[in-house]
């Protein structure tokens, strides 16, 4: 253990299902002494300790639950920064998660803290908030994004102006992750409803954003596959797809697993015979995405079906992880073709991912999150 103390800050739907703070935490366990200071999404009052060995205390939020979801940030932000603050001063540094926590790098002393970006920080695009980001950059030790399309999109429109101070981190799966054998209580009800077919893994078809119609009507109608949904799947489509299959032929071709642990998601994804990612692009968030799910399958030997955002267009097509699609998801018969060509290449293309997947190993980042805080 070493002799820097590190303060993790963060607003999560749960510390077991938040892959990149679980494996910022594990590489940064090397260099420092950490502690979890976290707002859970369904706002509860906890303290425990990760399975990862991490300590952690969630805090309560009353304007949470006094005002609208989504609506007068800044006062839920301060409320969360004005209960953390006070736990800080015995820390070194600080190193705050996701845009949510601007308040943490915006008001700490410079150089104390670390400001890692899951997603591009779009409330701080209009001119004058641009003045408070550049304000937070000056202060800030280092400022990590999830790839360089985002940096490049933040420097496009000026939003950056201390560029050294941010760096790239991937969001690759590790090989805890990997080598992961465990099962939850939910896996033997799976494999009996699977019964022995080939299936199709999915993940994250929590809203439309992520055509989960387009995506399991693609399932449905192109090929005789069975499908597992694991987290959330957006309400809407779900009440359309039972208006045009019935429940129970849904229910029949599709298993919707619902939120599942980091580390038992591996023997839910092993096994599937290909991957769908995808995102539209109307957003440059979801332009620019890098979605853990994709290099997740990729990792574990799985052809993935993506979209034409950048990130994961180039990644795909270079080294043949799978089938890019021309649009970005919204043409369904484009969804079916795809799935019959990595049908018809299966073989080809899990040849290509057992060849190439090194690349995209976590372990290659954990230097540039613990120099973060060593230089």
């Amino acid at each position: 253990m070493g002799e820097l103390r590190i303060a993790v800050i963060a607003r999560t739907v749960g510390l077991e299902f938040d892959d990149r703070i679980r494996k910022q935490c594990i590489a940064l366990q090397k260099i420092a002494e950490l502690f979890i200071y976290v707002n859970f999404a369904d706002n509860r009052k906890e303290c425990g300790v990760t399975s990862y060995g991490v300590p952690y205390r969630s805090f309560k939020l009353k304007t949470r639950d006094l005002l609208p979801s989504g609506k007068l940030l800044l006062i839920k932000s301060l409320e969360l920064y004005i209960a953390i603050k006070k736990h800080l001063k015995n820390y070194d540094y600080v190193f705050a998660h996701e845009e949510y926590t601007y308040l943490f790098p915006l008001l700490s002393k410079i150089s104390k803290c670390v400001w890692d970006l899951h997603e591009i920080p779009f409330r701080f695009e209009s001119r004058i908030m641009k003045l408070f980001f550049h304000y937070i950059e000056r202060k800030s030790k280092r400022i990590h994004h999830a790839n360089p399309y985002r940096i490049e999109y933040l420097n496009s429109n000026k939003t950056i102006k201390y560029p050294r101070k941010h760096v790239v981190v991937r969001n690759f799966p590790d090989q805890r992750f990997i080598l992961a054998k465990e099962t939850d209580g939910e896996y033997s009800r799976f494999t009996k409803w699977l019964g022995g077919n080939a299936y199709v893994y999915l993940q994250g078809l929590s809203n439309p954003m992520r055509y989960p119609i387009n995506t399991i009507l693609s399932i449905m109608n192109s090929c005789n596959l069975k499908a597992i949904v694991v987290g959330h799947f957006d309400r809407m489509a779900k009440m359309k797809l039972i208006e045009t299959f019935s429940e129970q032929k849904l229910r029949e071709r599709i298993f919707f697993r619902g939120m599942v642990d980091q580390l038992h998601i591996p023997a839910y994804v092993k096994n599937a015979t290909f991957s769908i990612v995808l995102y539209n692009t109307k957003t440059p968030n979801n332009r620019y995405c890098e979605p853990n799910r994709m290099y997740q399958s990729i990792a574990l030997g799985v052809p993935v079906i993506v979209g034409c955002n950048e990130p994961m267009k180039d990644m795909v097509k270079e080294h043949s992880f799978g089938f890019v699609l021309n649009s970005d998801g919204k043409d369904i018969n484009e969804i079916g073709n795809a799935i019959s060509t990595v049908m018809e290449n299966i073989i080809f293309y899990r040849k290509c991912i057992l060849e190439g997947r090194d690349k995209i190993f976590w372990e290659q980042q954990e230097p540039v999150i613990c120099k973060s805080f060593l230089d």
